[in-house]
């Protein structure tokens, strides 16, 4: 026979019982409100910037407010500034700095040389996407040659910047696309290629 005591103690047991079955059902969704939470603070932020770096941009550079288009514009913008700074600190007559305008802009390049017939190279490779900048002696048809030998290797050219800094000198800074049947698979592999490109072009 159950007494009192036996029910309240099997009555315990099925509130245990109900509350081991309700957890991971809580634990789901207080991790999905984690979630979401998280997710919104990230969009939030990730807004703010567009703005504040829109904000920066001249209206011109930005046509749209999508993010793409901000990111574009922004691409764009910057690579301008770079263009601005190299011709101006090339026209800078001032010799108080020993800072040249190819090193104010190389962070780490591969190749690296002194004298009036060095090739300066440095490339960085990001998903697909290769920042070239290449410091080299001007030699004549060199662009067209460098752009077909780039093509030659399947990379395509979707933005290019030339700036002369001195009548016996030009930096290239330029945005290439990978294609699938490129064989080279890091930015030092491409960096040496382009040497070798430039090296062949100013001997021949």
């Amino acid at each position: 026979m159950q007494t009192r005591g036996d029910e309240d103690g099997d009555e315990e047991k099925k509130k245990k019982k109900c509350k081991k079955r309700s957890c991971p059902t809580t634990c789901i969704d207080n991790q999905r409100k984690t979630h979401i939470t998280v997710e919104r603070n990230r969009r939030r932020l990730m807004n703010d910037h567009l703005a504040a770096l829109r904000s920066l941009m001249p209206p011109m550079y930005v046509q749209r407010g999508d993010q793409a288009s901000v990111v574009a514009g922004a691409i764009e913008f910057v690579k301008e500034l770079e263009q601005l700074l190299l011709t101006l600190h090339a026209e800078k007559k001032s010799s108080s700095s020993s800072l040249t305008p190819a090193g104010f802009f190389f962070i780490s390049p591969q190749f690296t040389g002194e004298g009036a017939h060095r090739v300066e190279v440095e490339a960085s490779l990001v998903q697909g996407h290769v920042n070239l900048k290449v410091l080299s002696p001007r030699w004549p048809g060199q662009l067209v040659r460098v752009i077909a030998a780039l093509e030659e290797l399947r990379f395509t050219v979707q933005h290019l910047n030339v700036t002369s800094l001195s009548s016996n000198s030009i930096f290239y800074s330029l945005n290439l696309k990978m294609e699938e049947e490129c064989r080279l698979g890091s930015a030092d592999e491409i960096a040496s290629s382009v040497h070798q490109i430039f090296c062949c072009i100013n001997t021949s």
